[in-house]
């Protein structure tokens, strides 16, 4: 298979995923890694095919991308930390749990890797999670509903938060772009944080899951202080120097995984 064929396979592929890591490429094409990496850096600026660490996204240009958030970049960057993080908050579910999930390539591995041998309902606002939940035979579904945002497969709507505040939860599992002990907790997107406030006071049990990448970081849209959470999930990466003072807070609960 010659080099531009390749290239125009992988942008098939992305045109209908979204996004892929280099092995699924190199698996899919039956070439190495280091096949993938060359053809990936022959890439012009201007092609669709958008290349960052560890994989490649389909980029369809700022019209149709107003979202500050990508999910298609979110889900390949810290892959594996953002799993231990998913399956870390899943240990945390009961039976009978209502559990509302935010947005974000970490509430879609926790819908994920929703057990299948207990009753859940699941309340969400985004349609990647309502579609891996609505699969899901034990598990009730309550979608908010509203304008779609296709770079974050967010659903938006007054209709939708106050769905949201009719309804209460055991828990609920809140994303964030930013994590930072003196500006709080934010997101990138403006018009999440009502969604993301609402969500996190119909629950009774807060809990954040932030991979390494976002403690240090601030985002302009300010939800929440880290304190306002029971528990934080994050991966090991986090410098020592950071957690800290997070680990001084009593009423919180740090898990690194």
């Amino acid at each position: 298979m010659t080099k531009p064929v390749r290239i125009e396979r992988i942008r098939e592929y992305l045109r209908q995923k979204g996004s892929a890591t280099i092995s699924e490429l190199s698996e899919l094409l039956a070439v190495s890694h280091m096949t993938i990496r060359r053809d990936l850096a022959s890439i012009s600026q201007k092609d669709q095919l958008k290349t960052i660490h560890g994989g490649v996204v389909f980029h369809e240009g700022e019209e149709e991308h107003k979202d500050r958030y990508s999910l298609s970049i979110a889900r390949v960057q810290k892959l594996e930390e953002k799993q231990r993080i998913a399956r870390k908050a899943v240990s945390l579910i009961e039976s009978g749990d209502i559990i509302i999930i935010d947005a974000g390539s970490t509430g879609e591995l926790i819908a994920t890797y929703l057990p299948e041998n207990i009753p859940l309902t699941i309340i969400c606002s985004a349609l990647n999670i309502a579609s891996i939940v609505s699969s899901k035979p034990n598990c009730a579904l309550i979608v908010t509903g509203g304008y779609y945002h296709r770079s974050s497969m967010v659903l938006e709507s007054n209709e939708g938060l106050n769905l949201l505040k009719q309804n209460r939860a055991n828990k609920t599992f809140i994303t964030a772009s930013g994590v930072s002990l003196q500006l709080g907790i934010t997101c990138s997107n403006f018009f999440e944080r009502t969604t993301k406030q609402t969500a996190l006071e119909a629950a009774i049990t807060k809990i954040l899951v932030a991979d390494s990448s976002k403690f240090g970081m601030v985002k302009t849209g300010h939800f929440a202080d880290i304190d306002d959470f029971d528990i934080i999930i994050t991966d090991k990466g986090v410098d020592e120097k950071i957690l800290n003072p997070i680990r001084a807070i009593e009423s919180l609960q740090l898990f690194c995984v």
